[in-house]
């Protein structure tokens, strides 16, 4: 028989719209019951048993955790998800903390399933996280492994309140158990909905409220390794590019140095990555260049060809840094 290091826990389980879809607690024993299966695929064990191989508290005591796991086992059997009889080969309700049942998982009709590493099962720390690390992790295969979820989807999901179930989605990320990427506010005003992965978003997939969140928020070490710019020269152009209006309610647009910034900053990206500082500065300069493309043309007067001024700034941004560096390349 070949050795898993993972268990494998059938898509239908973690489905909110499905007949199989289990709580929180029927998912723990469900999988510590898949950690239990002989080389013939049998389980044989107790109620003890389990209660004694599980990591996570069931409840405040030994005997309480015991029933927990008993009813949680009645109701997987109502579930259709497992079947179990006591020694004697008999479905009954009336066992004991230490008596042996024989227990089989059913087999499902679909095929989709979701691997849980042992090393990541021993490592998780409460139910409920257990419960949303799954619900993420079942999506690793599907695009880009991201999984879009509402509030509210996340209540029917981990079968609680919302507020309980977001605190448990808040708390998996703290552990570090998945990533969230926090939705922007959009054109009508409403928030987008939270994406969420068991793998880190790049800095270039998250949304300007994550950015927030992760380089302007907190506190980082302002550094950087541009050759043309220092430290406060960049905290200037960071400012123009996040002032739209002065103190009077006059237009602040950014000046050539800024696009220049912007140009050196992308150039220092691809050859050796940049300081989070750095990234701030970028993620300034690329969201208002995005705003600025997107008012309207200019018309030429003496060509009467459309333009927009972003797009000739930028131009002429590039012509500076090619004389810049012809001039440097020549001096040397």
């Amino acid at each position: 028989m070949e050795f898993f290091t993972f268990i494998m826990i059938n898509n239908q389980l973690l489905d909110e719209k499905s007949e199989f879809h289990l709580t929180s607690n029927e998912l723990y024993i469900y999988s510590l019951l898949s950690m239990s299966r002989n080389l013939r695929g049998q389980i044989y064990t107790t109620p003890s048993t389990i209660h004694d191989m599980g990591h996570i508290k069931l409840a405040s005591s030994q005997k309480r955790g015991v029933q927990t796991i008993k009813d949680t086992l009645i109701s997987l059997r109502d579930k259709k998800v497992i079947k179990f009889t006591n020694a004697d080969g008999e479905i009954t309700d009336a066992f004991k903390a230490n008596d042996i049942l024989l227990v089989e998982l059913s087999e499902f009709d679909t095929e989709g399933h979701t691997q849980l590493h042992f090393e990541v099962f021993d490592e998780i720390k409460g139910i409920r996280h257990l419960h949303v690390y799954l619900a993420v992790r079942k999506w690793k295969n599907s695009g880009d492994g991201t999984f879009t979820c509402s509030k509210s989807r996340w209540e029917k999901i981990l079968k609680c309140s919302e507020t309980t179930a977001i605190k448990a989605v808040n708390e998996a990320v703290e552990e570090g158990l998945i990533y969230k990427n926090i939705g922007d506010y959009n054109e009508t005003g409403k928030q987008n909905t939270n994406q969420y992965r068991t793998t880190p978003f790049e800095d270039d997939e998250i949304t300007h409220h994550s950015f927030r969140k992760k380089y302007i928020e907190k506190e980082i070490v302002e550094e950087t390794s541009l050759e043309h710019f220092t430290v406060e020269e960049l905290k200037e152009t960071e400012l123009r590019f996040n002032t739209h209006k002065d103190e009077n309610s006059k237009d602040v647009f950014p000046v050539e140095k800024d696009y220049i910034a912007v140009l050196d900053l992308r150039k220092q990206k691809r050859k050796v990555g940049l300081t989070d500082f750095e990234k701030r500065v970028l993620r300034a300069g690329e969201n208002r260049i995005k705003k600025l493309k997107m008012q309207k043309p200019l018309v030429d007067k003496e060509t009467f060809e459309e333009y927009k001024v972003v797009d000739r700034c930028i131009e002429l941004a590039k012509l500076a840094i090619k004389c810049r560096d012809e001039i440097n390349a020549n001096h040397y």
